[in-house]
């Protein structure tokens, strides 16, 4: 369990790697909602702190702009966003699951909850929001590696195998090729590890070899 661990965590560096080169592509304009301009002064700010990694201040920020304007899915959006950004993962999930009542999920959405449901050990439901960003944007590549890394942390390597090459098959970029590849090494590796480890467990749960003590042992030469 715990090599199962690593790895998860490793394909998540992995991912947040492509993420880099991927995803402000598939990042939504703010929303069509009517805002007064005290609040579209917050979320300017805050995408602008956003865009520079500052996502604790963003949190504040956006947490104002939530107070401003309850109903602002831009402001609820980003807040979700923000919040996984600084691992507060269970926050980050009711954001983003009002947003996800309050509107059509879009991609971005969708996969704001995939990671946190995976970042809180709930894979299942990871795929499922990863899956349902895929299924608005089959270009997606964030989506995609999230759905690998899901896939893979469940056991269900083959399909985590088969949506590799899809993904490498499709990339936009050398770039994003070369992570698909490592993404695919990675789950392959681990899969390898598990066969180890099934291994290991049955040998360990194996009866010793129970030698008949009356019998003479014979070190050498004849009896």
């Amino acid at each position: 369990m715990a090599e199962k661990r690593g790895f998860v965590k490793a394909l998540s560096i992995v991912v947040f790697s492509a993420g880099l080169i991927c995803a402000s592509a598939s990042r939504p304009a703010f929303s069509a909602h009517t805002v007064s301009p005290e609040l579209s002064e917050l979320l300017k700010r805050a995408y602008n702190q956003m865009n520079k990694g500052s996502y604790e201040p963003a949190v504040k920020t956006l947490v104002t702009a939530v107070k401003t304007d309850r109903d602002s899915i831009s402001a609820r959006r980003y807040l979700g966003y923000a919040l996984l950004h600084i691992g507060a993962e269970e926050e980050a999930l009711k954001q983003l699951a009002l947003v996800s009542r309050m509107m059509r999920p879009a991609a971005f959405d969708s996969y704001n909850l995939g990671e946190a449901y995976f970042k809180l050990g709930k894979y299942k439901e990871a795929e499922d929001w990863f899956r349902d960003a895929l299924g608005t944007d089959p270009q997606y590549d964030l989506a995609r590696a999230g759905l690998i890394k899901s896939l893979a942390a469940t056991g269900n390597y083959d399909e985590a195998y088969n949506q590799c090459q899809e993904g490498y098959k499709n990339a936009r970029t050398e770039e994003l090729g070369k992570y698909y590849r490592m993404m695919h090494q990675s789950v392959q590796e681990q899969r390898l590890a598990d066969k180890y480890a099934q291994l290991e467990d049955l040998n360990s749960a194996a009866p010793p070899t129970i030698m008949d003590s009356s019998a003479p042992v014979t070190v050498g030469g004849n009896e």
